[in-house]
């Protein structure tokens, strides 16, 4: 198994659990939300070790990816997720203003935004690394 396909599973996984917290959010069930999060993230926590026991590498993610296109997703990620607080909050605060009585966030909101911005990260990276090797796959 290469460590772009690893990726790809592990993108899989995180929409799954992105899906999961939304859909937990529509009918506000905390106690299922959280574990349902619980379950993804040792989902998530599995696939960590497994590829570090498969690629038998002391630090695989060193080895496999390209420091360049991590970084760029993972901050394409993170400047997505601060504009999406940042609506949400000004929706909110709007929300307020034009309308008397106590509006406040969904606890399961955060969960949902976070797994969305890992998914989106994973993403990012398997499009670069698409982009940059022109479909190679990295060990090949």
């Amino acid at each position: 198994m290469t460590f772009n396909r690893y990726i790809s599973l592990r993108m899989v996984v995180e929409i799954v659990g992105a899906v999961c917290c939304a859909l937990l959010l529509l009918f506000q069930n905390n106690l299922v939300g959280v574990i349902a999060t619980a379950v993804v993230a040792v989902l998530w926590i599995v696939g960590e070790v497994l590829v570090f026991l498969v690629l038998d590498r002391q630090d695989p993610r060193r080895d496999e990816l390209s420091d360049k296109h991590q970084s760029d997703a993972m901050q394409f990620a993170l400047t997505t997720m601060i504009a999406v607080l940042i609506l949400l909050g000004f929706v909110y605060t709007m929300l307020a203003l034009l309308q008397p009585g106590m509006h406040q966030i969904r606890p399961m909101t955060l969960p949902t935004l976070a797994m969305a911005a890992l998914a989106l990260s994973d993403a990012r990276y398997l499009w670069l690394e698409h982009q940059g090797a022109k479909g190679d796959d990295d060990e090949d």
